[in-house]
């Protein structure tokens, strides 16, 4: 108890003599292990492979009849059977109403409403024309389902029911696009979908092959991505599982720790799991993360120990799609609980138990040679399952309720630059709220996922802000070689905490570097260096940034 009192009177004495430095120490080693968490999830992310069909224009021609001699007044055109519906169909008839139609001019009809169902994904669906009398000055169309006979599949290794389509369902390759979506989500798993024709008049069959090596794998890493103070040098691995479930299930297990003898130490254990159910789609992941290391200088001896709980569950729905492009919304309700200590004694203004709820919004549009990704997004803090008000919260230094709005794009183009392969990358990330954050919530620049150049300092941290990753890539065709060549911005908008620090609210950034692989083995080396930066922020000219990776 003696001991316990000393240190706190000693570290007391040290905040009196430099409040804002102590602040910002501790602020620093907050930020450092959650971005090293954040780092370890993006590397074990599974990549999901979107599928898109190749017709270039999925426009629909506005109708042109032609003037005929020989004609029939049209007072009404009637589409049986029709189970689209839809605006469309109601302008077809307005325009058709009270014009004067040959048989040339009913076949462009019947055939631009045939041609409008095969872009909207009813492929093998069509338009008939009854037999009808005209001299009512009625036309009559029909619409003729194509429907599922029988869906396939042929290794008998997944279960049909995670498929957005059945048996009896009107095919539409929509469907068909999103259930490959789902069937391709193990990355070594090769899928063909076939339509054969049914037994039934107007019926297919949707046959399925799936092929792959193996239903696992696993994947050891080392990298720099770490912090001075615990450790540079991290090594981790990961196993993979797939389809154990025969759902097309992900799991994996992941763990990462320093490797060098520091005062310090950083460990982290993860797991993820993800199963998918037609246009759904959900994520369970779980990560416990432990940072320790010393602060203070030659009078203080403070062991600073950080431990960090994070769990989320996501769901996500596409909502609509079609030949390029769709859009998906999500719900995630997570839980964090963080505990800081300093020679074992809790430091309680620094403690987090929050739980919070995040709405999404997903927009992908495949473009002709270019991809657009972009994702807006809202977050508030909920008092549920033993959350409680931050220390910060209930002084009201911060917000009670957290409202976080953010904003991220990923647009990639390839450039025509013959004889040259290349393609231009841009990321941006922003994020807005309209009150104050508490620490865990704010928006940092400064790190590999936001401004390069920085690793090795301190970031910028606010409540509102953007940054911006522009990156020029050039296919070396060299051994799978991609050399690149970035230059990154960030600005906060609003206090840069600790308030006053610095003198500047914004930093560019440089990057260069090669990337690729040599059969199973990854790499990405890089040279990064700060550009414009607060005066006040200690920094490396330069860093040189490494992380290789070995897939089993």
């Amino acid at each position: 108890m003696k001991n316990r009192i000393k240190y706190l009177l000693v570290f007391f004495a040290f905040c009196c003599n430099s409040p804002v430095v102590a602040q910002d120490d501790l602020s620093r080693l907050i930020k450092a292990q959650d971005d090293i968490d954040k780092s370890i999830r993006q590397k074990n992310k599974v990549a999901k492979k979107d599928v898109f069909s190749n017709s270039d224009d999925n426009r629909v021609s506005a109708l042109a009849l032609p003037l005929e001699t020989h004609c029939v007044e049209i007072k009404e055109v009637v589409i049986e059977d029709n189970f689209m519906k839809g605006a469309f169909f109601e302008k077809i008839k307005t325009n058709v109403a009270g014009r004067c139609l040959g048989s040339v001019g009913i076949e462009t009809l019947a055939r631009d409403l045939q041609d409008y169902m095969i872009k909207s994904g009813y492929v093998t669906s069509r338009v008939e024309l009854p037999d009808q009398d005209l001299s009512s000055k009625k036309l009559v169309l029909r619409v003729i389902p194509g429907r599922i006979e029988r869906v396939v599949i042929k290794e008998h290794n997944i279960i049909e029911w995670i498929l957005p389509f059945k048996a009896n369902d009107i095919l539409n390759i929509r469907d068909i696009e999103q259930g490959l979506e789902v069937l391709q989500r193990a990355p070594d798993l090769n899928v063909k979908v076939n339509i054969e024709p049914g037994n039934k008049n107007s019926y297919s069959n949707v046959i399925i092959n799936t092929s792959g090596k193996k239903n696992w794998n696993a994947k050891t890493w080392l990298n720099n991505w770490g912090d001075k103070s615990t450790g540079k040098i991290l090594a981790g691995g990961a196993v993979y599982s797939y389809n154990q479930a025969k759902m097309n299930d992900i799991f994996y297990v992941s763990g990462t720790t320093n490797t060098e003898r520091v005062n310090g130490g950083y460990k982290n254990f993860s797991t993820y799991y993800s199963v998918p159910n037609g246009y759904w789609d959900y994520e369970l992941f779980y990560s416990n993360s432990e940072s320790k290391q010393k602060i203070g200088d030659e009078v203080l001896d403070l062991k600073y120990i950080g431990k960090s709980q994070y769990i989320s569950l996501k769901g996500s729905r596409i909502v609509y799609r079609d030949q390029d492009k769709k859009v998906a919304a999500s719900a995630e309700l997570s839980k964090r609980k963080v505990n800081y200590t300093l020679n074992d004694i809790q430091l309680e203004l620094q403690k987090r138990e929050m739980t919070n709820v995040k709405f999404g919004l997903n927009y992908k549009q495949n473009f002709n040679g270019s991809a657009l990704d972009t994702t807006a997004s809202y977050q508030r803090f909920l008092p549920w399952l033993g959350a409680e008000e931050t220390p910060d919260m209930k002084s009201g230094d911060v917000s009670s309720k957290n409202h976080i709005f953010n904003l991220d794009l990923n647009y990639i183009k390839l450039l025509n630059i013959k004889p040259i392969n290349a393609y231009y990358d841009a990321k941006l990330g922003s994020q807005y709220s309209p009150g104050a954050l508490t620490l865990q919530d704010q928006l940092s620049i400064g790190n590999r996922w936001s401004v390069r150049g920085f690793e090795n300092s301190a970031e910028l941290n606010g409540d509102k802000g953007f940054h911006i990753q522009n990156n020029f890539n050039i296919i070396t065709g060299i051994s799978n070689i991609e050399w690149y060549l970035g230059v990154d911005y960030g600005q906060i908008w609003g206090d840069v905490y600790p308030v006053g620090v610095y003198n500047k609210k914004n930093l560019l950034g440089t990057a260069t570097g090669l990337k690729g692989n040599i059969n199973s083995l990854g790499y990405d080396f890089s040279l990064s260096a700060p550009l414009t930066y607060p005066k006040e922020l200690a920094l490396d000219k330069l860093n040189i940034n490494f992380s290789i990776y070995h897939q089993l």
